[in-house]
């Protein structure tokens, strides 16, 4: 019960801190001799919610590395995620990242994809929705299951836009895209079988600024979800799951910043059969951060490369 105490008492504080959501400019600046406490004072920026990706890049000479994990110590419930971005100019970036899907045993187990993000240079206004494009090509994930090889792959394309409000509203963004995702699962060794789909899956997320460092943040998102169960003679399927996380995100220093949230995981599709409720709704408990490391401005402090002027 605490994660949902702690949400409750931020909502209730937020009001108050409305106006701490102004635009900033991303990265710090790129000066000769600029010492590195200046230097990791930021500002900041991330490019993703928990795991949907939002309208946004880390800037310019710059890279991030973030990561979550389930707290739940049950067998087969333990898993982790990670993203490594790096900044090329102030509209994209690349990214080493886990793209959310759902595996064979009904845990959610992201698939390892390379990846770039475009933003469209669009000037940031409230209510005019900032628009961003990626392209994720899948890396195959595999397992073992006794003489049998499981391999899962996603590719994907991501539209995703984002929307900063005004007035009372300012605390307020709005995020929202669709997912075009290619899914494929394939059996080698002893049992040998393959099942490809594309799927168009929608998400959605928000963010509410509680102060300067703090912010309550929700997604929730269809995601591809491998259905396959080795004891069993079926075919394997690719259907559809939906993951819904919700949780805080505290920046503990300018450059770091601590996650904590609880998700939600339901089985959408009924391809295969569920041995009641606890077969297709699971409950977790994550934590996660996410590390800035402005190269460009360090290098520029140190060296005097890649100074902007």
């Amino acid at each position: 019960m605490l994660l949902p105490s702690v949400i409750l008492a931020g909502v209730l504080i937020a009001p108050t801190a409305a106006r701490a959501d102004a635009p900033v400019e991303v990265g710090p600046p790129r000066i000769p001799g600029q010492t590195v406490r200046r230097t990791m004072a930021g500002p900041f920026q991330s490019s993703r919610l928990f795991a949907m990706p939002i309208a946004d890049v880390i800037g310019a000479y710059q890279l991030t590395l973030s990561g979550d994990a389930s707290l739940l110590q049950q067998t087969g419930l333990l898993t982790s995620a990670g993203v490594l971005a790096i900044g090329f100019g102030d509209i994209a970036q690349l990214e080493y990242r886990h793209t959310a899907a759902i595996s064979v045993d009904n845990i959610d187990a992201p698939v390892p994809a390379l990846g770039v993000q475009l933003k469209l240079p669009v000037r940031d206004r409230p209510y005019l929705p900032a628009v961003a494009a990626a392209f994720r090509l899948g890396v195959p994930r595999a397992q073992q299951f006794g003489a049998t090889t499981e391999e899962e792959r996603v590719t994907d394309v991501y539209v995703v836009g984002r929307m900063r409000m005004t007035g009372w509203l300012t605390p307020l963004r709005l995020h929202g895209g669709v997912r075009v995702s290619t899914a494929s699962l394939t059996l080698s060794g002893d049992r040998t079988d393959a099942v490809e789909r594309t799927l168009v899956l929608p998400a959605g997320g928000w963010e509410v600024v509680m102060n300067r460092d703090a912010r309550l943040v929700g997604e929730l998102a269809l995601v591809p979800q491998f259905l396959w169960r080795p004891e069993l003679t079926d075919a394997p399927k690719v259907d559809t799951g939906l993951l819904g996380r919700l949780g805080l995100r505290w920046r503990m220093l300018p450059a770091i910043t601590i996650d904590a949230s609880l998700g939600y995981q339901l089985e959408v599709g009924s391809s295969m059969p569920a041995a009641g409720l606890d077969a297709v709704v699971q409950w977790d408990i994550r934590l996660g951060a996410e590390v800035f490391v402005p190269w460009g401005a360090l290098l520029c402090g140190a060296t005097g490369a890649f100074c902007s002027s």
